[in-house]
């Protein structure tokens, strides 16, 4: 039986009349519950509840589906207790997740002699009792485990964390860790909530050789990292809310099993750890990092240096020590660079673009101290997206960004002191495709040169109210399909040239009070398909040319009253557009639409 994505809410009782089924797949639904007749079902041996983000309990006579081979409740994150006594359900190989409670029926004994595979998490670990069962995960063929403590969640990102331990029945984490030493084969460890002061000694390259994917969370009672250097296919590592590690060293890289660190590792994470202050590299090793690709380090305020890494790509360093930036500007393989809220960054340091040339995408964000950006981005003609955001005192750009040849998205937002964008430096953007301006409150002009971009497709200008008129030459946008102006209290015309755009498809009119009209020339927009008029109130009518223009498919009229009166009065004007929206959030049927649903 499928139902899958079928949005029933409630199961009908007379499901435990089919005996017979084998399989029952309800994932993607939104059931609650479960009726209880679904443990009369003794052939079921899958139970398929994945994704069903409203489930909140099991049936407690989940026990008698003894045949039960595959119970998948990934993502059923509302749930929190386990059926009781699932250890009778010796079948039982998938078990996505269990929920450790207080009771006998609820605790790790019920997981002892089941036969599990593939993967599991196994949540509320604080409930565990003094006495701790063999559960002989060493010998279950899992491929994924994860263990925590504590209310454990993943989608949370903000570090925040509380492990209630009751003192009276909670057993000492690390004896626990011990004894749940995983099998040999598994490739992914999650481990969160742990507040033990050392790491398990079975987190090595002999016990877990095999270990392709870490993820080391809400730790934060642990002073050093386990050795992982020389765990062979390490590829994913993260490292989450360590609070009382100080500084990772040589015990992080391990010794022994081969002479290259991590040398598999793609990916690493560094997030959220206080205290850390210092990172370092074995000073005889140069075969160390050699294949990561990726690093993020986030919200490590006391961490100012960072080894050297050969042939890194990505960097995003957020929340960090100003001082941690002139480490990166020793990296010489960038392609992605990320510098995210950094209060007292005044300036990039010197090389950290230079010696870049391979970028082809740089964000500066949250960074209100940065006043001007360097002459460094002249060598950064691989460069394809920029984007600058949050940078108040940030009051030009230099003309240098002439150079950025292969620029094809620039963003600047919330900069309140940029009041232009330099002529020569638009000139040269040949391959721009996309600008967007939005929150710069003091921008008073565009420049002229923006007529050279004749790659561009896309041009947004949203909250900017000193800017009173857009620049001529317009015509020359050979290739602009989109056009979305919002907020600009000042501007009072569209300059006439926009009407020999022929490639203009979407055009967006939003928030411009002293916007009297919509010129006659709409007309010539011959590609016209979209027109969007959002509170617009000195609009009071339509071009009466409107009605030509064959390639409009939608056209929404919002907050205008005046020209929403103006429309009613004259419905054949615009009756020939299918999709109209006028004063409301409803669609409102053309005259075709109304008589092919009156057929």
């Amino acid at each position: 039986m499928d139902l899958s994505d079928s949005g029933i809410k409630r199961l009908s009782k007379s499901i435990g009349r089919l005996i017979h089924l084998r399989y029952i797949d309800l994932s993607h639904t939104f059931l609650e519950t479960l009726p209880k007749t679904v443990c009369r079902l003794f052939n079921l041996q899958t139970l398929n509840l994945s994704d069903c983000y409203n489930l909140k309990v099991l049936p407690e006579e989940m026990k008698h589906l003894v045949n039960l081979r595959h119970l998948i409740i990934k993502n059923c994150t509302r749930l929190t207790r386990m059926p009781p006594s699932i250890r009778n359900l010796l079948n039982l190989q998938t078990l996505s997740f269990y929920i450790v409670g207080r009771s006998f029926e609820e605790s790790l004994f019920q997981l002892v002699h089941l036969d599990l595979r593939g993967e599991i998490k196994i949540r509320r670990l604080e409930n565990a009792f003094d006495i701790v069962p063999d559960l002989c995960l060493n010998q279950k063929q899992l491929h994924s485990l994860g263990l925590s403590w504590g209310d454990d969640d993943e989608t949370k990102s903000n570090g925040s964390f509380r492990h209630p331990v009751n003192e009276q029945h909670g057993c000492n984490d690390e004896v626990l860790l011990k004894g749940l030493q995983p099998n040999a084969g598994l490739r992914k460890l999650y481990l969160s909530g742990y507040s033990g002061v050392n790491f398990p000694q079975w987190l090595n390259c002999v016990t877990t050789p095999n270990l392709r994917e870490l993820v080391l969370k809400n730790c934060k009672n642990c002073e050093q990292l386990p050795s992982l250097g020389q765990l062979q296919f390490l590829e994913v590592l993260s490292i989450q809310g360590l609070d009382a590690l100080k500084r990772i060293g040589d015990e992080f890289y391990g010794e022994g099993c081969n002479n290259m660190q991590f040398p598999s590792l793609k990916q690493l994470t560094l997030k959220n750890c206080p205290s850390l202050e210092a990172w370092e590299c074995p000073e005889s090793s140069t075969n160390t990092f050699n294949c990561l690709d990726s690093l993020s380090i986030i919200g490590c305020p006391r961490l100012k240096t960072m080894p050297w890494f050969p042939n890194i790509h990505h960097l995003e360093l957020r929340n960090c020590n100003a001082r941690i930036t002139r480490a990166a500007a020793e990296l010489t393989s960038l392609s992605t660079l990320v510098i995210d809220v950094f209060p007292e960054l005044s300036y990039l340091p010197h090389g950290l673009l230079q010696n870049n040339s391979s970028l082809t995408s740089l964000i500066i964000s949250s960074c209100p101290q940065l006043s001007s950006l360097p002459w460094d981005l002249r060598n950064l003609g691989s460069l394809k997206s920029l984007t600058i955001r949050w940078c108040e005192d940030l009051s030009a750009l230099p003309q240098e960004i002439r150079n950025m040849t292969s620029l094809e998205s620039l963003e600047i937002t919330e900069c309140p002191s940029l009041s232009s964008l330099p002529e020569e430096g638009i000139k040269g953007l040949h391959s721009l495709r996309s600008l967007s301006i939005e929150n710069c409150c003091n921008l008073i002009s565009l420049p002229k040169s923006i007529m050279h971009l004749t790659a561009l497709e896309r041009l947004t200008i949203m909250y900017c109210p000193s800017l009173a008129n857009l620049p001529d030459g317009l015509q020359y946008l050979s290739s602009l399909h989109s056009l979305s102006i919002i907020s600009c209290q000042e501007l009072a015309h569209l300059p006439d040239a926009l009407q020999h755009v022929k490639t203009l498809q979407n055009l967006e009119i939003c928030s411009c009070p002293n916007l009297m009209e919509l010129p006659e020339w709409v007309e010539n927009l011959i590609s016209l398909r979209s027109l969007k008029i959002y509170d617009c109130s000195g609009i009071t009518s339509l071009p009466r040319g409107l009605k030509g223009l064959s390639a409009l498919q939608h056209l929404s009229i919002r907050d205008c009253p005046a020209l929403e009166e103006e429309c009613q009065k004259n419905w054949e004007q615009i009756s020939h557009v299918p999709y109209l929206y006028i004063g409301s959030s409803a669609p409102t049927l053309g005259l075709e639409d109304v008589a092919s649903s009156s057929q």
